[in-house]
Parts: structure tokens; sequence; C-alpha cells
């Protein structure tokens, strides 16, 4: 589970909200600390279903959007990720996700015209195909402003130069993390199924 992963978060939006944080960038090795519960219910089910055999009837496990959220929160304060501040999200049915992130580029020279800080808000559809992921975004806003999905693609860009790392676009398909088969979403809960 604890596996290093670049800054292909921002890009893996959609892993994040549907998974419980696989996408996350891995925690640093930290000071001892108390995990909230919510996050230590996530974090063992997915070491639970990455070290599960095979089973005729795929098994399911379900959790909270605040579960989500407190796992992300929990994971990005030990992280290295020095662009995503914070992430939240909110599930609907039919595998819809809304979400906000807090990007801060305030470490980076970048120019002038670009702020520093920055909210991003978007909604849209989680599609799940062979135990792979993409987002399909409807709608994208920087701030209070509309933007188009290719700026999300820009800002990915940004950071994975920033960061040096490689980053993919924000409507790649992505694989689940280890044992998930499928993610199934209803009104503020989300299941894994594997």
């Amino acid at each position: 589970m604890k596996r290093i992963m670049s800054r292909r978060f921002v890009v893996s939006i959609l892993a994040v909200a549907a998974l419980g944080g696989s996408a996350l960038p891995a925690a640093v090795p930290a000071q001892k600390r108390t995990i909230p519960a919510e996050a230590r219910r996530v974090e063992e089910a997915l070491e639970r279903i990455e070290k599960a055999r095979p089973a005729v009837a795929l098994r399911r496990l379900e959790f909270t959007d605040n579960d989500l959220n407190v796992y992300i929160r929990y994971r990005l304060q030990d992280s290295k990720e020095d662009v995503l501040r914070d992430l939240r999200v909110k599930v609907e049915a039919g595998n819809r996700i809304e979400g906000w992130m807090d990007l801060d580029f305030g470490r980076y020279r970048i120019p002038a015209f670009i702020k520093k800080r920055m909210n991003l808000y978007f909604l849209g559809v989680m599609i799940i195909q062979n135990s792979h992921v993409r987002f399909e975004f409807e709608e994208v806003f920087l701030e209070k402003e509309r933007v188009p999905v290719m700026l999300l693609d820009a800002i990915v860009f940004v950071a994975s130069q920033l960061g040096k790392t490689d980053a993919k676009g924000v409507t790649d398909w992505h694989p689940l993390p280890s044992g998930i088969k499928d993610v199934r979403t209803s009104a503020g809960r989300f299941a894994l199924y594997y």
C-alpha cells in the first residue's frame, strides 16, 4: 500500500474519489500520530482487498464519502505532495462525483499571470472497465470561471514538469488498485467490488 506515487494524483482525481486514495502520493515515514478511524477503515480495507484471493462472486465493501475525505486528508498530511493542498469529494448515484481541490504553486517559479493558489471544482462521471477507471468531466471551474478540460491537462503538465514526473492526461485510463474490479456509487456512499 505504501508505494511511491507521482503527481499524477492531480490526474487521478477519479481514482482518489472512487477508491480511497490509491493514487495519493505515498506517505512520508512520519512521526507517530493517530490515524483517524475513518481513514484506518479505508486503508485496512484496501490492504485486505490487495491480499484477498480471487473469489467466484464479487465481494463488496462500502464506505461513505466522509470516510474517503478523512482518508484523503490523512494521506495528504504526511505526503510529499507540494502542489495539491486539499481535495474533497461528494459522491452521487451513478458513479457521479463532485469535487474541490486546493492547488498551491507557491513554491515554484511560474509566470506572473498565473495565481500561485487556486481552487478547482469539478463534476463528472467515473467510468470503470477491465479494472481501469477514467473520469469524464462534465464541468470544470478554476476559481469561479468555467474552463475547458484542456486546462486541467495544462495544470497537470506544469505540475509534472515542476516535480519532474511523468503524468498522464486527465481523461486517460488508470488502473484500479490491486484486487479491485469495480466501483459503484450512490448518494454519499461508494462501494468497492473485489
